[in-house]
């Protein structure tokens, strides 16, 4: 690395090292709760976050690869499963701290990483919330993000943590117009989980953008200017979100164009290699019914909140919690609109909405499915800045933090459903 490149990235890091520390106070007092309520020692409670539901079926895969066909759930139970539901990028950084610290069991690698995925995404969320907003709002959503009220899968072995950070880092690239580092990311986060598919739509329908803007600035002339006119009376198409952003040397359209192609060849790469794992096209879909998840329009997502508000009958306490998250991201979301966030934000935001809300998953898992949207964070984040009395600051932390890690321990260590 040039000792150009090396002071940018070592001014990078000191600028987010203050959103950082915080990030690791807030996480650190999170764990200590859950930990604190653990019904037996805290090393239960360590041992319960490491192979708990998902996290077992990704220390499988690191420790023993890919099934190569469905099989059953148990022995003599009827039920069938494949750890080829679970997407490579986690297993492979587990595997990889696991050798190289092969002191460390397979529970503490699988911690351990999600721990420095975790950071890595709080440092990738900085850096894209600080491009557009500025280091305060930066700070704001780190620490945000650090005590949502499902910030516990960000330290267990849950893949939450590497997603977000290939994300952040992807969205990073996008409004900085680091085209090919946006591209290489996209693929990266389509290895990592199946709402991949979300980075990969911001980095195509931004990269769409540009070519836009830019052959439009160059004087070409399209042959279908009546019907493609409204564009222009789109907020994010007039050309103002690629001028303010843009560095003083235009990036080459090349580049533009790579990103588009290779954003989405990470999600669609692992889907056909399981057809090719198991000899027919449409494997990765058969899989995911295995797990009960289908996109079903929201249908799964309206009977709960019937179920819910309709029925006398006890529910665990996760359902008013992910009944009230699922409303606050939609108020959210239309706020992030109003408000203008740069068009990728948007795009990765609403997809990651319509997978939380559309999937037929167990509707506790719905508010981790939103975790990695934090653009959906801003607004708050710009509201918190703009507090004067430093008390009021004080205590609402601490009161995020509290209720983070009361509903964390709950979640990973009393839910009868997986979080």
């Amino acid at each position: 690395m040039s000792p150009a490149r090396q002071d940018v990235l070592f001014g990078a890091w000191r600028a987010a090292e203050p959103a950082l520390l915080l990030f690791l106070v807030v996480r650190a007092a999170g764990m200590s709760i859950i930990m604190l309520l653990s019904p037996g020692t805290p090393g239960y409670a360590l041992h319960r976050l490491a192979v708990h539901w998902d996290a077992a079926w990704y220390l499988d895969v690191a420790m023993h690869g890919y099934d190569h066909a469905i099989r059953p759930w148990l022995p003599g139970v009827p039920l069938q499963s494949t750890n080829l539901a679970f997407f490579p990028i986690f297993p492979w950084m587990i595997r990889t701290v696991h050798t190289l610290l092969p002191f460390v069991p397979w529970g503490g690698a699988s911690m351990l990483t999600a721990c420095l995925c975790a950071v890595g995404a709080a440092w990738g969320i900085f850096a894209a919330v600080n491009a557009r907003y500025g280091d305060k709002v930066a700070t704001a959503a780190v620490v945000l993000w650090g005590i949502a009220p499902v910030a516990a899968v960000e330290t267990a072995g849950y893949s939450e943590s590497a997603f977000t950070m290939m994300a952040a880092w992807t969205l990073y690239a996008v409004v900085s117009r680091r085209w090919l580092l946006a591209g290489v990311m996209s693929v990266l986060a389509g290895l990592t989980r199946p709402t991949g598919v979300a980075v990969a739509a911001a980095v195509m329908l931004t990269g769409a953008m540009e070519l836009w803007v830019r052959l439009r600035e160059r004087g070409v002339r399209w042959t279908l200017p009546n019907r493609l006119g409204f564009l222009d009376r789109l907020p994010w198409f007039d050309g103002a979100d690629v001028r303010e952003v843009t560095p003083a040397r235009e990036p080459d359209l090349w580049r533009v164009v790579v990103a588009i192609v290779v954003a989405p060849l990470g999600w669609f790469g692992f889907v056909a290699w399981t057809g090719v794992r198991l000899h027919t096209w449409d494997a990765y879909f058969k899989i995911q019914k295995l797990w009960h998840s289908e996109f079903d329009f929201g249908k799964s997502t309206a009977h709960d909140f019937k179920h819910l508000f309709t029925t006398a009958n006890p529910v665990g306490l996760y359902y008013p919690v992910v009944a009230g998250i699922l409303i606050a991201a939609a108020v959210l979301f239309f706020t992030t609109i109003a408000q203008r966030q740069p068009l990728p934000f948007v795009v990765f935001t609403f997809v990651i909405m319509v997978i939380s809300f559309g999937d037929t998953a167990y509707f506790g898992s719905r508010a981790r499915f939103l975790l990695p949207a934090f653009p959906l964070l801003i607004p708050i984040a710009a509201g918190l800045v703009r507090v004067r009395t430093r008390a009021t600051l004080i205590a609402a932390l601490i009161a995020g933090t509290l209720c983070s890690g009361l509903y964390g321990a709950y979640m990973l260590l009393y839910s009868p459903t997986a979080p």
